[in-house]
């Protein structure tokens, strides 16, 4: 029987593991041995039967994927690894998620990356110009308006910020819908 118990609360740690990779070793840890923790509570104070136990914890995936929300929105900084850990939980949030996540996260990094780019092009830009060398790969346009190289520069540093800082607000709001999931799965 115990060796019953022991087999059961194992496949179910180890299936929440599995949906627990894309973070740190120790964190996931943690995780773990947090989970396990409830298990021994839920069965010494409540004394539930092993499959009670799973099934007062609920699925794997879905607790699996409350933790990975929670992991992300304790910090809202941007890094490939959260950006590889929001992709996991993409694949956990569910079907409502399947368009609003994807979008807003990858938006955030797009721009975020373009508001860095765009001051380098027009640094490039102005270099050319200064040692008159046209580059004609870096354009700066709006509309009909092409500034001159000179004028190029201070506009990309511009709209650099804004792009950039367009991509914060997305970053950001990638968090909190993240952080919305997580809280409404740890509830059910």
């Amino acid at each position: 029987m115990v060796k019953n118990m022991e087999i059961i609360l194992s496949n179910y740690l180890e299936k929440i593991d599995k949906y627990l990779k894309p973070i740190g070793v120790a964190e996931r840890a943690d995780i773990i041995n947090e989970i396990k923790s409830e298990m021994l509570e839920l069965e010494a104070k409540d004394k539930l039967s092993p499959e009670q136990i799973v099934e007062r914890l609920g699925n794997p995936r879905e607790l699996a994927g409350a933790y990975l929300g929670q992991s992300i929105t304790k910090n809202n900084s941007f890094n490939l690894r959260k950006l590889g850990t929001v992709i996991a939980f993409y694949s956990l949030a569910g079907l409502g998620s399947i368009f609003i996540l994807p979008f807003i996260s990858v938006l955030g990094a797009a721009l975020m990356f373009c508001g860095v780019i765009v001051p380098i092009g027009g640094a490039v830009k102005l270099l050319g110009a200064l040692v008159g060398i046209d580059v004609p790969w870096v354009v700066m346009q709006f509309g009909s308006y092409i500034p001159s190289p000179i004028m190029a520069f201070p506009l990309s540093i511009l709209v650099g910020i804004l792009l950039f800082l367009a991509g914060r607000f997305f970053w950001k709001l990638t968090i909190r819908y993240i952080q919305m999931i997580s809280n409404r799965k740890k509830q059910l």
